[in-house]
């Protein structure tokens, strides 16, 4: 082969990269956590001995949950400059993923995870009510990359629209293991609302301790 093919194929293999990008702006709205409504009393006297059943909700301090939309366009560029560019909407589809690291997850080795390895890199209880085994109780699939993920470690929440998809590269670290959803436009979110993704995800359980993920699209 000539050697200026071979050079022109190694500058073209350099540049290969899989579909799926870091998130490169972001915008963060409102957040909050459950709060009860209101401290249930009785009012009683001396020799009284009542009968009382007792209703309430306790905030998870093991899972963390975003929701929003996706925008953005497929370019052609060697780095800022855009040689060209293509419109994308929600409406193409594509995946949104968040990895509790900001790097180490390798995206070309991406296969299915069991619930156990979730709990374990999170030092979940299983018997816990909230843990990964009592959360991701359902069996899904997703494509990342190309990739087809089949029968990984899932969780529909709440509105119907979006189920997580639990997937790892291999290892069981933190960092092996992501967390995606399919983008789907106008989907129905937990609060009635529309969106284009709602996306399940652990957190560090420590009183007071937090978590940063860190986020991936893929625009198909």
């Amino acid at each position: 082969m000539n050697k200026k093919w071979i050079l022109l194929s190694l500058l073209f293999a350099m540049g290969l990269v899989f579909a799926i990008q870091p998130a490169e702006e972001w915008t963060v709205g409102a957040t909050g956590r459950y709060a009860s409504a209101a401290n249930a009393n009785v009012t009683t006297e001396g020799g009284n001995v009542t009968n009382v059943n007792l209703t309430g909700n306790v905030s998870t301090e093991k899972w963390a949950g975003y929701w929003g939309n996706v925008s953005g366009q497929i370019v052609l560029s060697p780095g800022t400059a855009m040689f060209y560019t293509w419109a994308w909407d929600s409406s193409d589809g594509g995946e949104v993923c968040a990895v509790a690291a900001p790097s180490g997850f390798n995206w070309a080795t991406v296969t299915t995870v069991a619930v156990g390895v979730v709990d374990a890199a999170w030092a979940f209880v299983a018997g816990d009510a909230d843990s990964a085994t009592n959360t991701l109780t359902e069996s899904c699939n997703v494509n990342i990359g190309g990739i087809p993920v089949t029968a990984s470690a899932g969780e529909t929440t709440g509105g119907g629209a979006f189920q997580t998809c639990a997937v790892s590269d291999g290892g069981v670290a933190k960092s092996d293991l992501a967390f995606c959803v399919n983008i789907t436009q106008g989907g129905t979110l937990f609060n009635a609302l529309t969106g284009d993704y709602q996306l399940l995800a652990p957190a560090n359980e420590t009183l007071g301790a937090t978590e940063t993920h860190y986020f991936w699209l893929e625009l198909d």
